[in-house]
């Protein structure tokens, strides 16, 4: 059995400019394969910033966020460019391209890895019965609301059966009725073998996933 955890922290320190207390101090946390790893703490916890040193959009101090037992510091743009192939992204403000249709949108990741038609229309036709969105194919995504941009979202982050998925607080600008929806389908992502990493600080949505599904908690202090 492989032991080797995908992401593992080792007292990682990051401190704003001009202000002396860290924003988290000697974080140190593992994600191991098939966990759903949940992330918590209160808002300005630094959680948004870990997702981007995990990403690569920040350089993290040496040795001290490993993917895959590489330090991440050592990794070029071409291996930062490949790591980002292999997650799933869902971020509170969706960061879909607006004048792209719902289908243009979740199929984009597969069109990175260049893949075939008849995959990508495999692929598609799979996410959608998780997400239940095939009536808005068409539609450009500036006309959705904000539940349904949230479901393009989850769809672009499950299609190419990614490493794993990085969940950025997905329920902020959904009422408890769609944050369980979207708890859901994370929850049953996981049981399907997809490794979650969820962000979030968001009190409703931690209590339904501890009464729902086994999950290993961190909180920010």
């Amino acid at each position: 059995m492989n032991t080797t955890p995908l992401i593992e922290i080792r007292n990682l320190s990051r401190w704003y400019r001009d202000n002396p207390s860290p924003l988290f101090d000697k974080l140190s946390l593992s994600l191991d394969t098939n966990d759903f790893f949940v992330l918590t703490g209160k808002s300005w916890a630094g959680k948004t910033t870990l997702v981007k040193f995990i990403t690569g959009k920040l350089t993290p101090p040496e040795k001290t966020i490993f993917y895959n037992r590489q330090d991440m510091t050592t990794f070029s743009a071409e291996d930062i460019q490949i790591l980002r192939k292999r997650l799933g992204i869902i971020y509170q403000d969706y960061q879909l391209l607006e004048d792209l249709t719902v289908r243009d949108n979740i199929i984009y990741p597969l069109e990175l890895y260049e893949v075939g038609e008849s995959v990508i229309e495999s692929k598609l036709k799979q996410v959608l019965q998780k997400v239940n969105i095939k009536h808005l194919l068409a539609t450009p995504v500036k006309l959705l609301s904000a539940w349904e941009k949230q479901r393009v979202s989850l769809a672009r982050a499950l299609i190419h059966d990614p490493e794993f998925i990085i969940a950025d607080e997905p329920t902020g600008n959904l009422d408890r009725e769609n944050t369980q929806i979207v708890a859901d389908i994370l929850m049953q992502a996981n049981k399907e073998g997809n490794t979650i990493f969820l962000i979030t600080h968001d009190i409703h949505l931690l209590n339904y996933l501890k009464a729902k599904h086994p999950i290993k908690l961190y909180v920010i202090k």
